[in-house]
C-alpha cells in the first residue's frame, strides 16, 4: 500500500513537470515570434502605418520607386482607356477612345492651329481623362492623351457624313476600360449644356482633321511664290519688256491658282479646270526652256570676235535669270499638284519633277567658255602686240567677267539644288503621311482643359 502511494506521488509530480515544461516552451515560442517581427520582412511598416517598399530586398531584386509602391499599396484600380459611346452602357459601340500617349512620340507630334474657343467647346469629352492610370517614370505621358475614332465612324466622317446634327454631348456616356478590355463599373455621364450645337465627336473630328486646314506644304508654297515674285520683278533689267510681261502674267496666274486652292481647299472649286491651267503653264515654260537650250548652243558656235563675246555674256546673264524662273515656276506647279489632292500616283510624279527639272537646268557654261576663249586668244598669242590699248582692255574685261559669271552660275545652281533637295524631302514626307492612318492627340491641363491639339507626323 505504501508502494502504491509513493508511485502515485511520483506520477503526479512527473505530470506537473511535463505540463510546466510544455507551458514554458509555448511561452518561449510566442516570445520568439514577437521579437522576430522586428526582422526585415515584407510586412514592415513605417510611422504612418504604410508598408515599407522593399526595405531590404533580396539580392538581384528590383527596387521600386516609392511613388509606385504607394500607388500599388492604395489598391485603387484605375482605367487605362476611356470609351465614349452614344449607346447607353454599351462600350462595344463606342465612337471615341482616349488613352495616354507614349513619351517616345513626343517629338513627332505636330501642333494644329485650333482656336481656344473651339477647344473650350470640346472640354466635356475629356472631363474624366485625367483619371486614367499613370505613375511617375512610366512610358506614358502625363498631360498628352492619344485620341482615336471608331474605324466605321472615321470612314464615314472622311466621306462627309455628319452624324446626329442636332445632338449634343448629353446623349453620350464615358465608359472606363481596364487593361483587359473590360468595362469597369457603370458608365459616367458627360457634362454638357450647349444644346443645339453640332455633335461633340463630329466637332472634335473637324478640329483634329488636317484635311479641313491648310496643307502641310502651304508654307513652302508661300515661300516659293515670294521668291518667284522677287525674281520676276528683277527680270525687267535683263530682258525685253515683252518677255518680262509674259513672266509677270505667268506669276499672276500661279498666285491666283494658289489663292483659289487655299480658299476652296483641295476638293473645292473647279479642280479639273485648275489642273488644266497648271498644265498649260508647264507646257509654256518647258517650251521656253527648250528655246533657251537651242539659243545657248547656237550662241556658243557663233562667238568669233570680241563684240560677239561681249554680246554672249549679256545673253548669258539673261538666260540664267530666265532659266531660274523656269525652275521655280515648275517647282510651284509641282507643289500645287501635290497640295490640290490629285491622284497619289500623279502627286509622286509631280514631286519627282522638283529634282528632275533642276537636272535639266540650262548649262550656260558653253556660252561663257566661248566668250572667254575669244577674249584669251589674242592675249595668249603674239597678236596682242598689234592690238590697240582699248582692245586689250576690253579683252581683259571680257575674260574677267567670264570668270565672275561662271562663279555666279555655279553659286546659283548650288543654291537651287540645295533648295530642291530640302523641298523634295519635305514633299516625300508629306506623301508618306498619306500612306498610313492619322493619329491624333490632345494636351490637357491638370484641371482637364484642352491646351493643344496634335497630329502625329511620323
Amino acid at each position: 500500500m505504501a508502494v502504491n502511494e509513493i508511485t502515485g506521488v511520483v506520477v503526479s509530480t512527473l505530470a506537473c513537470v511535463i505540463a510546466a515544461a510544455g507551458f514554458g516552451w509555448q511561452m518561449l515560442r510566442r516570445r520568439n515570434r514577437r521579437t522576430g517581427a522586428a526582422r526585415p520582412s515584407s510586412l514592415a511598416r513605417d510611422a504612418s502605418g504604410r508598408p515599407v517598399p522593399n526595405a531590404q530586398p533580396s539580392e538581384g531584386a528590383v527596387r521600386k520607386p516609392r511613388a509606385v509602391f504607394d500607388f500599388e499599396s492604395a489598391c485603387v484600380k484605375r482605367p487605362t482607356m476611356l470609351a465614349v459611346t452614344a449607346m447607353r452602357g454599351d462600350a462595344s459601340a463606342s465612337e471615341l477612345f482616349i488613352q495616354r500617349a507614349f513619351k517616345i512620340d513626343r517629338e513627332f507630334w505636330h501642333e494644329l492651329e485650333v482656336s481656344p474657343y473651339e477647344m473650350r467647346r470640346l472640354d466635356c469629352l475629356f472631363a474624366q481623362a485625367n483619371k486614367l492610370a499613370w505613375v511617375p517614370g512610366s512610358a506614358f505621358e502625363r498631360h498628352i492623351f492619344s485620341v482615336s475614332f471608331s474605324p466605321v465612324l472615321e470612314g464615314a466622317l472622311k466621306q462627309g457624313y455628319h452624324p446626329r446634327v442636332n445632338a449634343t454631348a448629353a446623349d453620350l456616356q464615358i465608359c472606363a476600360i481596364d487593361e483587359t478590355g473590360c468595362m469597369m463599373g457603370e458608365p459616367m455621364q458627360m457634362p454638357d449644356h450647349a444644346w443645339g450645337e453640332p455633335a461633340r465627336i463630329h466637332a472634335l473630328w473637324c478640329a483634329l482633321n488636317p484635311a479641313d486646314k491648310l496643307h502641310e506644304l502651304d508654307a513652302e508654297l508661300v515661300k516659293e511664290l515670294d521668291i518667284l515674285k522677287d525674281r520676276v520683278e528683277s527680270l525687267a533689267e535683263h530682258v525685253a519688256a515683252l518677255t518680262a510681261r509674259i513672266w509677270q502674267q505667268r506669276f499672276d496666274s500661279l498666285h491666283e491658282l494658289a489663292e483659289d486652292l487655299r480658299r476652296l481647299g483641295a476638293e473645292g472649286g473647279q479642280a479639273a479646270e485648275r489642273h488644266e491651267k497648271i498644265d498649260a503653264i508647264v507646257a509654256e515654260v518647258r517650251a521656253d526652256a527648250d528655246r533657251i537650250d537651242a539659243a545657248v548652243a547656237q550662241g556658243a558656235r557663233s562667238v568669233h570676235t570680241l563684240e560677239d563675246a561681249d554680246q554672249a555674256l549679256v545673253h548669258a546673264i539673261a538666260y540664267m535669270y530666265v532659266r531660274e524662273l523656269t525652275v521655280r515656276v515648275l517647282r510651284v506647279c509641282a507643289l500645287l499638284r501635290v497640295i490640290s489632292g490629285d491622284t497619289f500616283a500623279h502627286e509622286v510624279h509631280c514631286a519627282n519633277h522638283i529634282m528632275s527639272d533642276l537636272e535639266a537646268f540650262t548649262d550656260v557654261r558653253p556660252l561663257i567658255a566661248a566668250a572667254a576663249a575669244v577674249a584669251h586668244a589674242p592675249l595668249e598669242s603674239e597678236s596682242h602686240r598689234a592690238m590697240r590699248d582699248g582692245e586689250v582692255e576690253r579683252a581683259g574685261a571680257i575674260a574677267r567677267h567670264s570668270r565672275e559669271l561662271e562663279r555666279l552660275h555655279d553659286a546659283l545652281e548650288k543654291e537651287l539644288r540645295a533648295q530642291a533637295k530640302a523641298l523634295q524631302a519635305r514633299v516625300d514626307q508629306c506623301l508618306l503621311w498619306q500612306t498610313h492612318p492619322r493619329r491624333y492627340a490632345v494636351r490637357l491641363s491638370d484641371e482637364g482643359r484642352i491646351e493643344k491639339m496634335f497630329v502625329l507626323d511620323a
